[in-house]
């Protein structure tokens, strides 16, 4: 007796390490529009066999409260509560009860990508965990007191003329370090100014950052609202220079800025007001960054700022994972 026991246990392991073994891929839908995603082990003429997505055993769902049963081969067993295919063994066997199995077979198809599917379900990305790009545009709100306009200036004491900035940011996925989440990024930015003592300066700025999102401390905000900080170092370089014409006080032994160029490293921080939308990959971001840049000839190693408000609209690089769209 003892034997037999050892041997039926045995059987009843090998048999449904054999059905695990032989199972696909399938989707349960009912006819609520819910539905369970696993590995579908049978399907007989009362039930479908399944080990959901987070289990380790079979369940049996019975065939009448099923919708339809899509199998990640394209074939499809169930269909309004009527079994067309039986499977087991990592066979199909057609039902021959049900005349019309073959014809529905062909003129029903619901193209399911399950593996992004069960991706999905067991790993919820955000769109902050992708990779994403960022068109920026900006205005200067207050310059420090070397970008004012001086005597003889009619405009002594006012902000120098200054231009809006654009740019493009490309940013890498946060990744959590201690309390906050940290991502690195890419910037390109357009700044410019005019003043009497200084010229007409237009250039280009190339940087790096470090965003720093506190949303894990501000825990208390709505999950799609993230306030941020950052900072970064750059390289400025003037696209367009022309200090001819200009007041400008020239040290004792520059008597020429004529073959002068403006480069030199700068730096940048700030913060910003992040909104990333629920269903399409879109945020955006509400910003205020402090700019240190050189000053022109012949004083470029002499920095000045400028502080820039504005809007950034952000494209999270996320692959459409959207199933059940008809072929």
């Amino acid at each position: 007796m003892p034997n037999f026991v050892k041997n039926l246990i045995r059987v009843l392991i090998f048999t449904t390490s054999l059905s695990i073994l032989f199972a696909l891929h399938g989707k349960i839908v009912f006819y609520d529009g819910t539905y369970v995603l696993g590995k579908v082990t049978k399907v007989d003429e009362s039930s479908v066999y399944i080990i959901p997505v987070g289990l380790d055993t079979p369940e049996g769902v019975l065939v009448g409260n099923i919708d339809s049963l899509n199998m990640e081969n394209g074939m499809v067993p169930v269909l309004n509560s009527n079994v067309k295919y039986f499977y087991q063994g990592g066979t199909f066997t057609p039902n021959n009860d049900d005349w019309m199995a073959s014809n529905i077979q062909k003129n029903y198809h619901e193209h399911i990508n399950l593996e992004e599917e069960f991706q999905t379900l067991n790993d919820p990305k955000k769109h902050w965990n992708y990779f994403n790009f960022s068109l920026l545009g900006g205005i200067p709100l207050f310059v420090a007191n070397s970008l004012k306009e001086v005597e003889p200036s009619p405009r002594e004491g006012q902000m120098a003329d200054m231009g809006p900035n654009i740019g493009i940011n490309i940013q890498f996925p946060y990744y959590p370090v201690g309390p906050v989440d940290i991502s690195p990024g890419l910037r390109f930015m357009t700044f410019s100014y005019k003043a009497d003592h200084l010229g007409d300066l237009k250039a280009l700025q190339i940087g790096t950052f470090t965003n720093i999102d506190l949303r894990p401390i501000l825990y208390f905000f709505p999950e799609n609202l993230h306030l941020t900080v950052d900072a970064g170092i750059n390289f400025n370089i003037a696209t367009d220079l022309d200090q001819m014409d200009y007041n400008i006080d020239l040290p004792i032994g520059v008597t020429s800025l004529k073959d002068e160029t403006y480069s030199g490293p700068g730096i940048h921080f700030g913060s910003s007001l992040d909104y990333y939308l629920t269903n399409i990959p879109i945020a955006f971001k509400l910003f205020f960054n402090a700019n240190v840049v050189p000053q022109t000839p012949p004083f470029t190693s002499t920095f000045t700022y400028f502080g820039n408000v504005g809007l950034s609209m952000v494209l999270i690089l996320k692959r459409n994972t959207k199933n059940n769209a008809s072929r």
